[in-house]
């Protein structure tokens, strides 16, 4: 959403504000946790109320929203490269910005087996409810787009998780919504309905001139 938390902070209560009679709902992304300690970071977002990573919403008696921002631990990465060099993410000259602007105490595994553990134990508590998955990874390689080009698809380690996919068919989650990626998704896939709309980078990702006829072109909405 933003590059630090402050900055995530005040955007989502501006538009909390001037949205008093619906209850915004968020979880992180990687820019929002960059801070000298990530986990300071990841708190103090916390202080909004519509953060998943404070707990489950429940929408009505049949449905539950269940999330947090989540990381990524190189399952989807391609093959060909060492999990050192992930780790590094280096590749032609590049480094992904997460390798210079976040700072987690654990390495990217143990971070993601964090948010694993804290997602099932809340997906345990409410399997008998018709479960909304939302994290801000992507979770399964389907979505993962490979262009055989090395300095392209080794950054695709950096782009989530298998196991929040895993987590999703486990506790048959009904619908899963993710970012991270830009480009844009809404499927069925192993019997979850997909969903990933991102807003993209101005100006090269978008189709229009117009920022309300963009942003209007990345909002979703789901039937319950």
């Amino acid at each position: 959403m933003a590059t630090g938390p402050e900055t995530s902070l005040d955007l989502l209560n501006k538009l909390q504000n001037e949205l008093p009679k619906i209850q915004v709902l968020y979880v992180h992304g990687n820019h929002d946790i960059y801070h000298e300690d990530s986990t300071i970071a990841y708190d103090k977002l916390l202080a909004f109320p519509g953060n998943l990573g404070r707990g489950p919403i429940l929408l009505n008696e049949e449905w539950v929203v269940i999330g947090d921002g989540g990381w990524y631990d190189y399952s989807l990465g391609v093959s060909g490269f060492t999990e050192e060099e992930f780790e590094v993410g280096r590749c032609s000259n590049f480094t992904w910005p997460d390798k210079l602007h976040a700072h987690w105490p654990e390495k990217d595994k143990a971070v993601t087996e964090k948010y694993v553990a804290k997602l099932e134990q809340w997906l345990k508590e409410h399997r008998d409810k018709k479960i909304i998955l939302v994290n801000h990874f992507v979770p399964f390689d389907h979505f993962i787009r490979i262009r055989d080009e090395p300095t392209w698809d080794f950054f695709n380690a950096m782009m989530g998780s298998s196991r929040f996919g895993e987590l999703a068919e486990k506790y048959g989650v009904k619908k899963m919504i993710f970012g991270h990626t830009h480009s844009r998704y809404h499927e069925e896939y192993k019997g979850i309905e997909c969903i990933c709309n991102p807003l993209g980078h101005y100006p090269n990702e978008w189709v229009l001139d117009s920022p309300k006829e963009e942003i209007h072109t990345a909002m979703k909405i789901i039937e319950i």
